[in-house]
């Protein structure tokens, strides 16, 4: 028996889609993807509630954003807008949305920045997180100025500082972060959610990754599950402060969903 196994495992590798682990690598990017917080946080959560209900194991593994990206042969968590023009993908799952804000300390600011256009970033540095910016020289040649950090903390310590005027973050991300920081100084900290910004988080598997059309239909199948029994709600709206999903969570889920069905 155990010689007619090894046998088959050879001559058919990649085996049935439940029968190994499935590793996907994400960004530690609190609240939705992180080692330190209960089931690894928002992402984490759908992803091995769709997994169970999928009959699938799901292993994530946490990896700096900028390598991530360099990677041209893993599975990623995250924005498909970072990853996509460097690596060919089977499929691309949305399982979640965000919203990107502008976040200012209000003490060194005064009056609130207006921002409507491009042109009114440019009196501004603006601190990002490195590998999100995909086209950044293009962004330099229109005015705007930018400094990167490896990780959103050290952002929001510069913001504070001085050394950065401006942080574009995901508005969740940057909330869960300024709590952790500054607990006692959320008044000074302002957030603009702006507008148009709403992207989706994805689960991307690797073309080249074995039965990866396969795995992705047990994807789908299991978020479709969770979503219809009411287990994905209880998952995400734990996340948000006031206990609910932002307006149109689900109809902008829909969208990406039809967005990426390739």
């Amino acid at each position: 028996m155990i010689r007619l196994c090894l046998l088959l495992l050879l001559l058919f590798p990649g085996g049935p889609a439940q029968a190994g682990t499935i590793v996907l690598e994400a960004n530690e990017s609190p609240p939705y993807w992180s080692k330190s917080l209960p089931g690894g946080g928002l992402g984490s959560e759908l992803v091995q509630a769709v997994s169970e209900a999928a009959g699938l194991q799901t292993r994530i593994d946490f990896v700096p954003l900028s390598r991530m990206i360099e990677d041209r042969g893993n599975n990623d968590l995250g924005n498909p807008e970072f990853y996509m023009a460097q690596q060919e993908f089977a499929a691309v799952i949305p399982i979640a949305v965000s919203e990107a804000a502008i976040f200012y300390y209000r003490p060194r600011h005064g009056p609130p920045p207006k921002i409507n256009s491009f042109d009114d970033l440019k009196q501004y540095k603006i601190g990002v997180l490195k590998g999100t910016l995909i086209d950044r020289r293009a962004f330099e040649q229109m005015g705007l100025h930018f400094e990167s950090s490896y990780a959103q903390s050290s952002l929001f310590k510069k913001l504070k500082l001085g050394r950065v005027d401006l942080v574009f973050e995901i508005d969740l991300v940057g909330q869960q972060i300024l709590a952790q920081l500054f607990p006692g100084q959320k008044n000074d900290f302002v957030r603009q959610p702006l507008p148009n910004s709403i992207s989706p988080i994805a689960i991307m598997i690797d073309a080249e990754y074995p039965q990866a059309n396969e795995i992705a239909a047990q994807y789908r199948k299991g978020l479709a599950a969770i979503i219809a029994n009411g287990r994905y709600r209880q998952i995400a709206e734990k996340y948000y402060p006031d206990g609910q999903l932002p307006p149109g969570w689900f109809a902008h889920l829909q969208r990406f969903q039809q967005l990426y069905a390739f």
